[in-house]
């Protein structure tokens, strides 16, 4: 009797356990998806960009040359780190105002794309247009559009034709040099030529900032637009004024987005060919057969950026503010 109540009793706990449903779970569906997505990024980097990065180290302490028996190196330590800081006379100029250059179109490309952001955020007719044109030099930059605007033998020929007669002064004094020259106008304004120069040197890169200011634009309007109107609705029955709102709701706010920014744009900056850095490097490793000294001024240029986004992201993490 006791036997058959104890078989009795385990078949009813069994009967109450909850049994495991075949199949996965949902979070462990998600997470295949996931990896799934990124799995051809996982393959390029193990398998094309991780070997390539290992060799340009080992070439960094050679002296390589390639020959019809393939690529011979001669072990040299660190005399190409040396040659960079200590012998070659144009790698210093050429770094320093590249990394000066970076810095302030950085700084300008932030500031610009937090201003317009909140420019597009407001209500106004044709506010969808706007949107679309601001963020458009990012599409058109791109791809075909962008050979064919390099291939684009006019532009190019007006271009050059606007700068020989900038600098040869052909045109007169009503021209096109004198309307355009922003920077002698406020030198006979009386401000200083320091903020001209940077003002100049804004206005006449104007059309690359445009470029790089699109992807920021567009991060912080999002991050505007995730705001709730009923934080603003209290801070109005509290009587803030909207500089208030401005610093103490919509900028704490938008620190995260801010930080992700700013990282992007220092990531994009160091990449753009446009300030001669990357084009020096590249001379000396196609043009001048220097490929050990071209791969020791790439990872000069790495741990560079590397320390650069270090620095940024420590100040910034900081005083970034986060909702919980």
């Amino acid at each position: 009797m006791a036997k058959e109540q104890k078989a009795t009793n385990s078949k009813e706990t069994k009967a109450a356990r909850p049994q495991k449903k075949k199949g996965m779970m949902l979070s462990d569906r998600k997470n295949m998806a996931g990896y799934i997505f990124v799995l051809p990024v996982l393959i390029g980097m193990l398998f094309i960009f991780l070997p390539a990065l290992v060799n340009s180290l080992v070439y960094a302490f050679n002296n390589v040359s390639i020959d019809f028996g393939g690529v011979k190196m001669e072990y040299v330590g660190l005399k190409n780190f040396y040659d960079a800081f200590l012998t070659d006379a144009n790698f210093i100029p050429v770094f320093i105002s590249g990394i000066r250059g970076m810095f302030f179109d950085s700084a300008v490309i932030i500031l610009f794309s937090f201003f317009m952001s909140n420019v597009l955020n407001q209500k106004f007719a044709g506010r969808g247009i706007c949107r679309v044109i601001f963020f458009l030099p990012v599409v058109l930059s791109m791809g075909i559009v962008a050979d064919m605007e390099d291939a684009n033998e006019m532009f190019n020929a007006m271009n050059g034709s606007l700068e020989e007669a900038s600098a040869t002064g052909t045109f007169d004094q009503i021209g096109f040099s004198t309307l355009f020259n922003v920077a002698g106008l406020l030198q006979l304004m009386g401000l200083p030529a320091s903020l001209t120069n940077m003002i100049g040197t804004v206005l006449t890169n104007m059309y690359g900032i445009l470029n790089a200011s699109g992807v920021q634009i567009l991060i912080f309007l999002s991050a505007l637009q995730a705001i709730s109107p009923s934080v603003f609705e209290a801070a109005k029955m509290e009587g803030a004024t909207k500089w208030e709102e401005f610093w103490k709701i919509t900028f704490p706010m938008l620190t995260p987005s801010l930080l992700v920014c700013v990282v992007y744009t220092v990531i994009s900056t160091f990449t753009n060919p446009v300030y001669g850095i990357m084009e020096y490097i590249e001379a000396q490793g196609f043009s001048g057969a220097k490929y050990g000294y071209a791969s020791a001024l790439s990872w000069i240029y790495f741990v560079v950026v590397i320390v650069v986004l270090g620095l940024v992201t420590g100040i910034l993490s900081k005083r970034v503010t986060y909702l919980d």
